[in-house]
């Protein structure tokens, strides 16, 4: 593997502030699920604030996404620390799979996935992340200003 091929997810192509919400808050995840268990935890309960009885549906979902976008990769996910405000690819490719997912459009969403991973974990990931498309509406829904509390700093 080249260089050039290592570092090819981590060109900048957006700023987090410019993107839809729900991809923003894919991201949001993506950065906060990788930030650690306390970040982990932040996560969780805001889940169970807005779901109650099927926070832990929501949460598992997230964490069996990142799972397999983190260890199933064909490389490593380049990502951005949290306050970061431009977006590298694969993150970018990472939150365009949980926007076409959501939306219904699971063949686009395979295509992004299939830009992080390989063939087999796509697939499932695909369903997962229409899951946390779905979470991530719910959240917006529940807060006045529209932003997802589980997807913030």
């Amino acid at each position: 593997m080249s260089a050039l091929s290592r570092s090819r997810g981590a060109a900048p192509v957006a700023h987090l502030d410019t993107l839809p919400p729900v991809e923003r808050a894919a991201i949001r995840c993506l950065r906060g699920w990788t930030g650690g268990p306390a970040s982990r935890a932040r996560m969780r309960r805001n889940f169970a604030a807005v779901f109650a009885a099927s926070a832990d549906t929501h949460a598992d979902a997230l964490d069996a996404l990142m799972d397999l976008a983190l260890c199933a990769g064909r490389r490593p996910i380049a990502r951005n620390g949290q306050d970061h405000a431009e977006v590298s690819g694969d993150e970018n490719a990472f939150a365009q799979m949980v926007a076409a997912a959501v939306g219904g459009e699971r063949e686009d969403a395979l295509v992004f996935a299939l830009a992080l991973m390989g063939p087999q974990a796509a697939w499932h990931a695909v369903g997962l992340a229409e899951e946390l498309g779905l979470a991530l509406l719910g959240l917006m829904r529940a807060r006045p200003d529209g932003a997802p509390e589980t997807a913030r700093h």
